[in-house]
């Protein structure tokens, strides 16, 4: 994973890595509320090309996604069952 760059697009509510061949990696979301502490976001969508998975690019996109929210006082939801995993994880 340490080779790739995870971008953010706010305006697409979306996390992602550009990779080599041109395809995506990517964890979407969506905001709900205004910008105060009582905004939620909810990981709903997570995609790993088939020729790129079991390299740990979800787990890093949802970590990623995660430590996002927790910077800016967001409650997490996750609608994806992958991040409703990694969440769960976490304890």
């Amino acid at each position: 994973m340490s080779n790739y760059k995870i971008e953010h697009q706010p305006e697409e509510s979306l996390f992602y890595v550009q990779l080599d061949d041109g395809q995506r990696a990517f964890l979407k979301y969506h905001r709900s509320g205004d910008k105060s502490a009582s905004s939620e976001v909810d990981f709903w969508s997570t995609f790993v090309p088939d020729s790129h998975r079991s390299l740990g690019l979800a787990a890093e996109l949802v970590e990623h996604g995660f430590a996002w929210a927790e910077k800016n006082g967001l409650h997490i939801n996750t609608s994806c069952w992958y991040a409703a995993k990694k969440m769960e994880q976490r304890g």
